[in-house]
Parts: C-alpha cells; sequence; structure tokens
C-alpha cells in the first residue's frame, strides 16, 4: 500500500504538510504552520490530523514558517525522529522557530494585557522551549545525498532556488511489490536571482506535487533594482521613510543586497537600513556563511559578508531598540517582519507609521488571502491592528519584482524536462484560483491531467 494525504497547502498557500505511507510505515515532507484567515490560523490549534508518534520522519524543503512552524507542536505531541534539511535550512530553521516563538509569546502577552482575546488566558501555539526541543531533532543532508529510511523510502535533495538552502524532494517508495517516485517541488524559485541558484533540472517520476503560489499570474517585466532606486531616491529627496514589511529570510537579505549595490555603483546616495528583525539578523549572518549555495555571482563582489553588511545598515536586536525607530524622521529605510503583516514587529511600525502622509510603504512579495497585507494591496482605507483602528494615509507601493517564487511560465519552463513522463500532477501550495488556473496551464501546455487536492484528502498511489 501506497498513499499520500494532503494535511495542508491543498486549497491554500500556507500549511505544506504531506503525510506520504508504505505499507504501516510513514513520513512526513513539509511541516508548516497555516497562516491568512482566520479560519486556517485556527487549524494550528485543532488536534494534529495524523499520529505524530508513528512518523519514522519528516523531510523539510525550506525554512520558511509554511513549511516548519508546525514542528514544535509535533515534536510536543510526541514525534521522536530525525528531520532532515540542508544545511543552510538547519541553521535557518532554528532562528526561524525560536523567532517565531518569541513573536507569538510577545503577541500573547500583548493581546492579555490590552484584553485584545476571547480567551481569558492567552497562550502562545509554542513558546520558546517547545522551539529549542524541535531543534534538536534537526538532522543536515546536503543536496544530492541519498537517504535511506528502513526498507520502504529513499530520497534525496535537489536545488530548486527561492531561498537559501531550499530543495525540491525526489522520494522512492517501495512496498515490497513495486516501485514509485514522488517529486515534492517545495516552493520553485525564479532564474536569476541575486543570492540564490537557478533550479535545477526536475527527475523523472511518477507522481508530482506541484506548488502553484503564483499558478494564474506572470511577474511584470519590471527591473527591480531600477525599481527601487527610483523609490529610494524619491525617499531621500523628500527626507522621509521608506517603511518594508519584508521577510527575515530571504526578501529581508535581497532588498539589502540591491540597496547596498546601488550605493556602490553611485545610482543613489547612501541612506541608512534599519533591519528590525532579531531573526532577519541572525539569518543574514547565516547568509554569509554558505556562500556555496549562493549565486556565483556574489564571490566577485567580495562575497555575501561584504554586500549583506555595511556602514549603513544598522541592526536592531531589542525591543527598546525597535521602539526608537519611531522618533527616525528620515530619510531612512525600515525593513521589519513579518513580510504580510500576519505578526511581528512590523505591526507596531504600521500602527505609528500609517497615519502619515510622507511614509512610503513598499509590499515586496506575495500577500495571502486574509493578510494584513493583502488589505493594503487591494487599498483598505482603515487596517485593523491589534483591534485598534488605524487609518491607511501612507502611500503604498507595491513590487513584483522581487518575489522568489516562479510564475506560471517560470514553473512550465522548469517542468519542461518531465513532459510526457508524469503519471499524475497534484497541485497544491496555492490560493484555489492560482491553482485551478496552473492546473488548466498544465493540461494545456503540457496535456496532463491534474488533480487539486482538498484538505485532509488521501490518494492511493
Amino acid at each position: 500500500m501506497m498513499r499520500i494525504t494532503f494535511h495542508g497547502a491543498a486549497g491554500t498557500v500556507t500549511g505544506s504538510k504531506y503525510l506520504v505511507e508504505v505499507n504501516d510505515k510513514s513520513i512526513l515532507v513539509d511541516c508548516g504552520m497555516f497562516q491568512g484567515p482566520r479560519e486556517l490560523r485556527l487549524r494550528n490549534w485543532k488536534p494534529v490530523p495524523f499520529d505524530v508518534k508513528s512518523l519514522s520522519a519528516i523531510v523539510l524543503t525550506h525554512a520558511h514558517i509554511d513549511h516548519i512552524g508546525f514542528l514544535p507542536k509535533v515534536v510536543k505531541e510526541g514525534f521522536s525522529g530525525p528531520v532532515y534539511a540542508t544545511p543552510p535550512t538547519v541553521d535557518l530553521a532554528h532562528v526561524s522557530l525560536m523567532d517565531a516563538a518569541h513573536l507569538q509569546m510577545e503577541d500573547a502577552a500583548y493581546r492579555a494585557k490590552k484584553k485584545a482575546s476571547r480567551h481569558k488566558v492567552v497562550l502562545p501555539l509554542f513558546d520558546t522551549d517547545d522551539a529549542e526541543l524541535a531543534r534538536k531533532h534537526l538532522s543536515k543532508i546536503e543536496f544530492d545525498e541519498w537517504v535511506t529510511i528502513g526498507d520502504e523510502f529513499r530520497w534525496r535533495y535537489h536545488v530548486v532556488g527561492h531561498l537559501l538552502g531550499a530543495a525540491m524532494v525526489e522520494l522512492e517508495l517501495n512496498d515490497g511489490k513495486e516501485k514509485k517516485t514522488l517529486l515534492f517541488s517545495g516552493d520553485v524559485g525564479r532564474y536569476g536571482n541575486p543570492l540564490t541558484k537557478n533550479p535545477s533540472e526536475p527527475p523523472k517520476c511518477d507522481y508530482l506535487i506541484c506548488e502553484s503560489t503564483y499558478g494564474g499570474r506572470v511577474h511584470p517585466a519590471e527591473d527591480a533594482m531600477s525599481a527601487f532606486e527610483n523609490i529610494v531616491k524619491e525617499t531621500i529627496e523628500k527626507k522621509s521613510v521608506l517603511l518594508i514589511p519584508a521577510f527575515s529570510i530571504g526578501r529581508t537579505q535581497q532588498i539589502t543586497y540591491m540597496i547596498n549595490r546601488l550605493i556602490e555603483r553611485d545610482f543613489i546616495p547612501p541612506i541608512n537600513i534599519h533591519i528590525d528583525s532579531p531573526m532577519a539578523i541572525a539569518a543574514t549572518e547565516i547568509y554569509t556563511r554558505y556562500p556555496d549555495y549562493q549565486d556565483d555571482d556574489l564571490e566577485k563582489l567580495g562575497g555575501a559578508k561584504e554586500v549583506l553588511n555595511g556602514e549603513n545598515v544598522y541592526m536592531h536586536r531589542t525591543r527598546k531598540a525597535s521602539q526608537r525607530l519611531n522618533e527616525i524622521t528620515g530619510p531612512a529605510i525600515i525593513m521589519s517582519a513579518s513580510g504580510m503583516l500576519t505578526g511581528g514587529r512590523i505591526l507596531h511600525h504600521m500602527i505609528n507609521r500609517l497615519p502619515d502622509p510622507t511614509t512610503t510603504v513598499a509590499l515586496v512579495g506575495f500577500m495571502a488571502e486574509g493578510t494584513l497585507g493583502r488589505k493594503l494591496v487591494e487599498g483598505d482605507k482603515v487596517l485593523y491592528i491589534h483591534k485598534q483602528p488605524v487609518p491607511v494615509k501612507a502611500r503604498i507601493v507595491q513590487f513584483n519584482g522581487l518575489s522568489g517564487h516562479a510564475d506560471y511560465q517560470e514553473l512550465l519552463h522548469w517542468l519542461e524536462p518531465l513532459v510526457n513522463t508524469s503519471r499524475r500532477v497534484f497541485v497544491t501550495h496555492g490560493e484555489k484560483s492560482q491553482s485551478e488556473a496552473m492546473a488548466e496551464h498544465l493540461r494545456e501546455e503540457h496535456n496532463w491531467n491534474p488533480v487539486l487536492p482538498e484538505m485532509d484528502q488521501s490518494f492511493e498511489l
């Protein structure tokens, strides 16, 4: 018996969790937290929909919270096996989980203080002790290194871009009668993005589990560097503040790299960059330790350490340091997490800066349905942050050229080596409209018959 069950990223872009069973053995590919609309976030608090104690292992694709954020709860519920990831992902996962725990603890304390919860006792989903316990299960595996789990599972990683250390998973199943191969795309990156390698060619497989974050969209043909040059020049001329909600892992480093390159080339005057996220600071330090996992051109620029740091980059680790940023009048750039405004210090900056018409807020990535980031994209004039109304008078701009996700044309290009080879395709990790659009593209372009799994739906393989 071979079976796959979709316990996340089915009809939604978050909460990736794929349970793969062979006879009486099982592993989990990704272990993500749900984000976005309340009905999805509530799933994080429900009983785990599978027997965590029976899992032989967990295999992670990369370190974003929607792929790893459920680990502490699974471990707390009794999972005792190894959690595999590439070396950069292991290091990034550690800081990511600890930061998520801190943010949840801070948010729970804030809600309790403000009585902004219907619960008498406000608890985080997990705390730092839970995150530290989960970290002890992490085990480093290099790309192209085969790993065997019993007689039933054999797998290896391939480069997929998107993020430092991000991988697709080639998984071979053996039930004693036959063998089948699954390929989990993870999050597929774009070609030519700074700080990451291009996605490698996907290996042949019997079953493909393909993401569809941008399954119905094409990234605009904008020059991200030029776009940032223009907005930073405006910020300097107006002596204002450019506020950027940015994911701590990947996006913060990418933007810092771009701005420092613009300064180095004398395209813009020097401007102070304030990174207000302990996690982003720790992640930046990790980026400097893994030059072999990054774009080869970085070495020509002196390596990641030279590109990501500088006299104009200020790291704000403590809450007091973060609060002092309220006094900055500009010109300055403030980057803080989270990228979709789902929590963290960025919300306090939004409360302080959104009512100021001199502020510019740059949205630099995908904003999932139900997030405050999506509400800004859709033009809402008032945001409710910690249950208080905040008028939106700041200028809101959106940049799609910085996305770490391949659009549907890039996904089709990436999948070209698999034309006429995959037995079945499951389209996942996308809002319903995007998954449906990606499925239609695969029908038209590759003559495949994709399946859009529903939450907790199982399929015999």
